[in-house]
């Protein structure tokens, strides 16, 4: 018997939230911590340049963005001054940079994992079970549900190995199970939801726990009497009322502005000393009715409630790096990860404007039938694909999408029924016709299209063409080896 609470494919790199960072400052965490992350983080993306190990390590970790090709390239041994990979580089390094300034940290020993209960009841209530690649693990863990507020939302809970849960997992990994008994997470139902889990030694030595959420206020419920306990002359006046809160009240706002107004709070919380008592229990006052309202808007949806924040509760001002017009300056650890983040854009690289032909591929022989079809199959794709950007509807994804399939007969090269001999010289043509048109245009992006549709056949036609001379390790590794 297995449980679907478990996956086989492992969690991304776990980044931590201007959220987070705040309760993690609150429960003690200090501020080093994150300015030391922050620091190597940077340090290693100003290397990836020039130095393979860290080009693969980001390449990987933003995978996602180009579905590993730049991964690929680096591992085929094309160079990293490649016109398409610096670029591609480049975007890793900007998406990198603008993650660190919203304070999204890379942390160690850190996993978002799904959670369900305990099928067995063994755990107890300040336990869970945690399954990674090697199975069970031991020892206390800092756990978290996204998107909770509250002081009291990371909890310090010890996993514990469950032998009867075995039975239920099977073989699958990556997944955490909390006890039948005890208070829900942030008022987490464990039906799937993702929570945090940490076993990184520092945030453990210095997190310091606070009481779990209790709600202050009942849920924000309709008390109305409903229209038959309505006399004639006040129902046309309650249905206009009803149908003008319906129109434009939208509970996704409340849940956006709410978290706002608790973060401005939270953010001049973190920077009073002792001697500001009383400020800041006023505070706190201000950020637990926040927290109701935000909980209760979250679960608004399903409670069929409508939930409104009072204007009592909306600050005049905001943090600065949250760019609002009216904004104060932040001296918190999110203003200062904001601010030297900001502070490195000037060190930004910018990839040479000059876009040459690997040398490999421009000498070698291509047919000029293979030519002018690419040339009409890739001046095709260019007309389409600037009608759909311009359509702007999401469909230049679904235009992308069709040549792949088109160029490979399927999805991709795994499940493509054309030999790599037979792809190999249509590959080469296209690589041409693109890059004569990035040349021409100076403009690098317009490489990136080969590379997308055909990359992966470029990448084994540049290892045959330079005998296979690569950094020696497979993809899986390494995605193993980065996290």
């Amino acid at each position: 018997m297995t449980t679907s609470s478990t996956s086989q494919v492992p969690p991304k790199q776990t980044k931590l939230s201007r959220n987070l960072v705040a309760l993690l400052s609150y429960g003690g965490v200090p501020d080093e911590f994150f300015l030391d992350i922050l620091l190597n983080t940077l340090e290693e993306y100003q290397t990836i340049f020039d130095n393979k190990r860290a080009a693969l390590k980001a390449a990987l970790h933003h995978g996602y963005m180009d579905d590993h090709i730049a991964a690929q390239m680096i591992l085929a041994g094309i160079p990293l001054d490649e016109p398409h990979l610096q670029d591609q580089l480049s975007i890793f390094s900007k998406t990198e940079k603008s993650d660190l300034k919203a304070a999204r940290l890379p942390v160690t020993e850190s996993y978002y994992l799904m959670g369900v209960v305990d099928p067995t009841g063994e755990l107890k209530e300040d336990e869970v079970c945690v399954i990674m690649e090697s199975g069970q693990i031991s020892g206390d863990v800092l756990v978290y549900r996204n998107p909770g507020l509250h002081f009291g939302d990371i909890h310090v809970l010890k996993a514990t190995y469950v032998k009867a849960l075995e039975e239920y997992a099977g073989n699958s990994k990556y997944g955490v199970f909390f006890p039948q008994k005890g208070d829900e997470i942030a008022g987490g139902n464990f039906d799937g939801d993702m929570y945090f889990i940490s076993k990184n030694p520092k945030l453990l030595e210095h997190f310091n726990p606070s009481e779990p959420w209790v709600s202050l206020t009942p849920p924000t419920g309709n008390s109305a009497r409903q229209p038959s306990q309505l006399p004639a002359d006040e129902l046309e006046e309650e249905a206009f009322d009803m149908f003008s809160k319906a129109r434009f009240h939208n509970v996704s706002d409340v849940i956006g502005e709410a978290a706002d107004s608790w973060l401005t709070i939270m953010d001049q919380f973190l920077t009073l000393g002792d001697e500001r008592a009383e400020e800041k229990a006023e505070m706190k006052n201000k950020m637990l009715k926040l927290i109701d309202i935000y909980n209760d808007a979250l679960d608004a949806p399903k409670n069929g409630v409508n939930v409104y924040l009072p204007d009592e509760l909306k600050p005049d001002v905001f943090p600065h790096y949250m760019e609002r017009d009216q904004k104060f300056v932040s001296t918190s650890i999110l203003g200062m990860i904001n601010d030297f983040v900001k502070s490195q854009t000037a060190e930004e690289h910018t990839p040479s404007a000059e876009i040459s032909k690997l040398s490999c591929f421009e000498d070698e022989p291509v047919s000029e039938y293979h030519m002018e079809k690419c040339g009409r199959w890739y001046a095709k794709y260019r007309k389409e694909m600037s009608k759909a950007v311009s359509n702007k509807d999401g469909s230049a994804n679904e235009v992308f999408q069709r040549y792949k399939q088109e160029f490979y007969g399927a999805a991709g090269l795994e499940d493509s029924k054309k030999s790599l001999e037979e792809l190999y010289p249509e590959a080469l043509a296209l690589y041409n016709v693109v890059y004569d048109v990035a040349i021409k245009k100076k403009n690098v992006r317009n490489c990136g299209f080969v590379w997308k549709v055909a990359g992966s056949v470029l990448c084994r036609l540049y290892l045959k063409k330079t005998q296979g001379k690569t950094l020696g390790c497979p993809l899986a590794v390494f995605k193993k080896l980065c996290g």
